[in-house]
């Protein structure tokens, strides 16, 4: 989401003076540890957003896990079936093969 905000905003207002070097300064201005840049971000613009939607933030999560868990089950369901399927098929052709060896025998003694 940042970087299609950047590109629109690099697009819109690239052609002012300098705006590559006020761009720079608010990079270092955000990660300066003495500046407390992003610190100031944060508390006056982020933690506001996020407090206001903090529950729809929450039931957001809730119904993403919920669905990863049943797309999780739903997954174990459909591995355990392939399993399962893998597993006859392999035991049906062990079979076969004992019944031809067997009767290769039969047939070499007789």
């Amino acid at each position: 989401m940042l970087t299609v905000v950047e590109r629109f905003v690099d697009w819109a207002v690239s052609w002012l003076p300098m705006y590559g070097e006020a761009k720079l300064l608010l990079g270092i201005y955000l990660w300066y540890p003495s500046t407390w840049g992003a610190g100031h971000v944060y508390d006056g613009f982020l933690h506001p957003l996020v407090a206001w939607h903090e529950a729809d933030i929450d039931r957001g999560l809730l119904e993403l896990r919920a669905r990863a868990r049943d797309m999780k089950a739903s997954q174990l369901k459909a591995a355990a079936a392939i399993g399962q399927m893998w597993l006859v098929d392999a035991a049906r052709c062990v079979s076969s093969q004992l019944q031809a060896a067997r009767s290769g025998r039969e047939g070499a003694t007789h």
